[in-house]
């Protein structure tokens, strides 16, 4: 899987045993995550990773494309949920609901890279916009789109509503319950609209409340 995206990408890199190119990019994705983009140093990051700063920049012209290939790399697993459950999707807010939990497992196994992609959205990371966004959208909305398309023609959402309306509908969902995993904040909010006696919404419930929801707009 590493090899396949990072031959693409550094073919230095790529030709390195996948062991390797994973140890680095989690040791790169441990110090972006607790440190932050800006404030994270490239020394900080051969310290994880256990390798020396002529080594990492062998691989990497500087810290913005080492920062990238981490992104790419959230993308592509991130692209392969996506795969799974929303491609020949024969029920959609079952489809949703499960693509949901495992998006919970994931942010669970790799919660560093799923910070990263929380923090893309704020202000700071304005510079990184274009190109993350573009990288996402290949990774999601096309496959999001698509089973739509399928779900109208079946009857699962109304043929009234616009393709694209209901697509980023979907996504903005997904969106907030992924930020909700990993945000102490995100998880607050939602539990301040939906917790019945005050108390914290779980993971299962949270699915069944945003399935429930898109189903009460959509169909």
């Amino acid at each position: 899987m590493i090899r396949k995206w990072a031959e693409t990408i550094l073919t230095a890199f790529g030709k390195l045993p996948i062991e390797t190119q994973r140890h680095i990019i989690d040791a790169a994705a441990k110090v972006f995550a607790e440190e932050g983009y800006h404030y994270a140093s490239v020394a900080n990051i051969c310290a994880e990773a256990g390798i020396s700063n002529g080594a990492l920049y062998k691989y990497f012209k500087n810290k913005e494309m080492l920062f990238l290939t981490v992104i790419d790399y959230c993308t592509a697993k991130v692209e392969e949920l996506y795969k799974k459950h929303f491609l020949n999707v024969s029920a959609v807010y079952t489809a949703i609901g499960n693509f949901l939990m495992d998006l919970a497992d994931f942010s669970e196994e790799y919660k560093l890279y799923s910070r990263i992609y929380s923090d893309l959205g704020s202000s700071s990371m304005n510079r990184f916009a274009a190109d993350t966004a573009e990288k996402f959208r290949k990774a999601s909305s096309a496959y999001t789109v698509k089973m739509v398309q399928s779900s109208k023609e079946r009857g699962e959402i109304k043929k009234t509503i616009e393709t694209e309306k209901a697509a980023y509908l979907i996504d903005t969902l997904i969106t907030v319950f992924s930020y909700s995993m990993v945000s102490d904040y995100q998880k607050t909010r939602f539990d301040s609209f939906f917790s019945k006696n005050g108390g914290t919404v779980t993971t299962a419930d949270m699915i069944e409340q945003m399935t429930a929801l898109l189903k009460q707009t959509l169909l």
